[in-house]
């Protein structure tokens, strides 16, 4: 699984050259946490929608009162 990547650097120092190939990114081999964290987005933005709908059902509706 990739974002891209294939970039290259040759020289040291301020003589660097970035040579780039046709497919810009990040390789995610290089991204040791990402599935992690988009499955921790993913739950607590759906906890988020749960929370939002019983407070829509239950103490929005006690305040109005």
């Amino acid at each position: 699984m990739s974002l891209g990547g294939g970039v290259q650097v040759r020289g040291k120092g301020r003589h660097r050259v970035v040579i780039e190939s046709g497919d810009a990114g990040i390789p995610l081999e290089r991204v040791p946490y990402f599935t992690t964290d988009l499955r921790q987005i993913a739950i607590v933005g759906g906890l988020m929608i749960v929370l939002l709908i019983v407070a829509a059902y239950t103490v929005i509706p006690l305040v109005v009162k």
